[in-house]
């Protein structure tokens, strides 16, 4: 049976703490939702087919059980951490600005395009 193994409780912690996570990180509008949609994934997966269809892991060997579950848990701990290197990288990229002609009638107060898009204003 799949509940035998310790990596699946690990792994199973490791997806409450990380979507716990996201789930704060989005209520504060510090993230986006693709990290909290892939851990929804992963736990509709991994976590609950194997309880909606038990026969079908009745054949396989208990070690690969734990070491699926091992690959699952260094999937989320990389996932955490590669989405946290893309979206900083995202943030470092400078966008092109799509109307140059905007930028010779801007004065020396006006407000970078970053600023813009954060305030909502339109182009």
């Amino acid at each position: 049976m799949v509940t035998n193994e310790l990596t699946i409780y690990l792994a199973a912690a490791a997806l409450v703490v990380l979507t716990v996570e996201s789930c704060a990180k989005l209520l504060n509008r510090d993230s986006f939702s693709i990290a909290l949609a892939v851990y929804v994934t992963v736990f509709a997966g991994y976590f609950v087919n194997p309880f909606l269809n038990p026969k079908q892991y009745d054949y396989i060997p208990p070690f690969l059980i734990s070491q699926s579950y091992g690959q699952v848990l260094i999937f989320l701990i990389a996932f955490r951490f590669f989405m946290r290197v893309a979206v900083r990288w995202v943030d470092s990229q400078d966008v092109v600005d799509v109307k140059p002609a905007l930028r010779c009638s801007e004065t020396a107060n006006a407000h970078s395009h970053r600023d813009r898009d954060a305030n909502g204003d339109a182009w």
